[in-house]
């Protein structure tokens, strides 16, 4: 991510509209009804159309014609097909309580987690590139490293809270934003200087700092046997698959994913909400300590981490009210 320096499977209760959480054995056959009848969802999808798909061929269509053989890489049609479909999706489910049937869920998150570069950008919003791309029809577009999408912030936390009733969804957009901060922050050597590197750990706060806001909108509506039970679900995931961490020196990314997996796996669903929205901080005071930054420094960096994640936090639940 290139920054200018200086700048910045529960049952939801009351739910709302045709596209609910019915079940993952069911198809609900809202996908025919809302998704497939708009023009946009037409266009992307192409000769993988049909009026009469169901959710779970429609999950499979979406990621055929949005990702590539490469992960995270893209042509300008794919680019274009998902940018088309998010924004449909956003215009059917909209804020509020609507999430899309179980059946999308998955494949859409799967579909968004390999944009995790764009959509790392479009949260963070100091990229003019993105911002300038999202308010023209300049958007996808390439440049020399590769293939880019840019939207609304509004509608990347609308899709994110439309697939997060499932944990597994929501887990997968989690980990791919994960992975991405990780990367972002492994590129910023301590050479780089305090006002470079707390910026990084701002912005790896801005985004995961959204995804917190997407949690709690999802479990405020469940009670807390609902909340514990999803945010247990959510911990378990993302710490299935962690190791023993790499050296900071052999494989710097991997260093501050599998310390932090290894912090969260078998943490307790009591306290596992309370676990990803430290993410922030946890993984900006590990970078911080494998860096060999002073304690001063080591400490602005989690802080500084920890504000930002609140912040983004509050303003996702404003864009979700």
């Amino acid at each position: 991510m290139t920054v200018a320096v200086g700048a910045a499977g529960v049952i939801t209760a009351g739910a709302v509209g045709a596209w609910l959480w019915v079940g993952s054995a069911k198809d609900s056959g809202a996908c025919q009804k809302q998704l497939l009848a708009d023009k946009r969802v037409r266009s992307a999808l192409g000769a993988e159309y049909r009026s009469d798909l169901s959710c779970p061929a429609l999950g499979a269509a979406v990621k055929h014609v949005t990702m590539g053989t490469t992960p995270g890489k893209h042509t300008l049609q794919q680019a274009r097909a998902m940018q088309n479909l998010l924004t449909a999706v956003d215009d059917t489910v909209g804020t509020g309580d609507r999430t899309v049937d179980p059946a999308l869920a998955v494949p859409l998150a799967q579909a968004l987690a390999d944009y995790a570069d764009d959509t790392d950008q479009i949260l963070t919003s100091v990229n003019v590139d993105y911002i300038r791309a999202d308010t023209s029809s300049t958007s996808p577009w390439q440049d020399r490293t590769g293939v880019h999408m840019s939207m609304s912030v509004d509608t990347v936390l609308h899709v994110v809270r439309a697939v997060s009733d499932s944990p597994e969804a929501y887990a997968t957009v989690r980990d791919a934003a994960t992975r991405q901060a990780a990367a972002d922050l492994a590129a910023t050597p301590v050479t780089a200087g305090k006002e470079t590197l707390t910026l990084r750990a701002k912005l790896c706060g801005r985004v995961l700092g959204s995804l917190d806001g997407v949690a709690e909108k999802v479990t405020g509506s469940v009670g807390r046997t609902g909340a514990r039970k999803w945010g247990g679900d959510v911990a378990t995931r993302l710490s299935a698959h962690a190791s023993a961490p790499p050296a900071y020196g052999q494989d710097p990314a991997g260093h501050l994913i599998d310390s932090w997996k290894q912090e969260l796996k078998g943490v307790d669903a009591a306290d596992a909400l309370a676990r990803l929205e430290a993410q922030s901080m946890d993984m900006s005071r590990i970078w911080g300590k494998a860096l060999g930054a002073d304690g001063g420094l080591q400490d602005s960096l989690a802080y500084g981490s920890r504000d930002n994640a609140a912040s983004a936090r509050s303003d996702a639940l404003d864009t979700l009210r």
